[in-house]
């Protein structure tokens, strides 16, 4: 066993780092140690070192290899977590940028369509994107409000009253429609009334 006492870590170097009492050789034993990853056993650091075991389990006292190597993966599991959310971050800002792109095409054809030529189920699945994007962008509610009756849905319960109006009503509800998602796609991408009219 080592009579030597363990090391004093720096507090300005990262404890992986060489040490004011640790010399190039001795950091280079515990960098293989270190290097080896997260299934490193000091049996297995003596083998590459090419040292007698109990050598090795001594320097790893004397030099705090665990402490250190603890320390280094955390520093390891920081990094790789910071890389995800930037990676995380530029894929959201791309799908907001693609999802826009498509609410805007959307919005320019809402003002084309014949509403007296649109079938029930065209006007959900047109709702249900326009929504579904909304949700996305400005997230999702933090409480439901259901509308009760007759026992369906509440977006049911619209688009039955949708299907029952005259074509001249279904013409504003998609020119409402148009000009809300028009007007979210421009708080998205900054711009707002004023900018327009200035």
């Amino acid at each position: 066993m080592s009579t030597r006492p363990p090391i004093t870590l720096a507090p300005d170097l990262d404890p992986w780092e060489r040490q004011p009492n640790e010399t190039p050789h001795k950091h280079g034993q515990f960098a293989t140690y270190r290097d080896i990853g997260r299934t490193r056993t000091l049996t297995e650091a003596a083998q590459r070192l090419t040292l007698a075991y109990g050598h090795v389990r001594n320097l790893a006292a004397q030099y705090r290899w665990r402490e250190r190597v603890e320390a280094y993966d955390q520093h390891l599991d920081r990094q790789y977590e910071a890389m995800w959310l930037q990676e995380r971050r530029k894929a959201a800002e791309t799908d907001a940028k693609i999802l826009g792109a498509a609410i805007g095409k959307l919005a320019q054809r809402l003002t084309t369509i014949n509403p007296a030529e649109m079938s029930v189920g065209d006007f959900i699945r047109l709702m249900d994107v326009a929504m579904r994007h909304r949700r996305v962008l400005f997230g999702d509610p933090t409480e439901t409000i259901a509308v009760t009756g007759d026992g369906s849905s509440p977006l049911a319960q619209q688009f039955a009253e949708f299907a029952e109006m005259p074509p001249e009503q279904r013409r504003a509800r998609l020119a409402d429609l148009a000009a809300s998602v028009n007007q979210r796609i421009k708080a998205v991408d900054g711009s707002d009334d004023e900018d327009e009219e200035a």
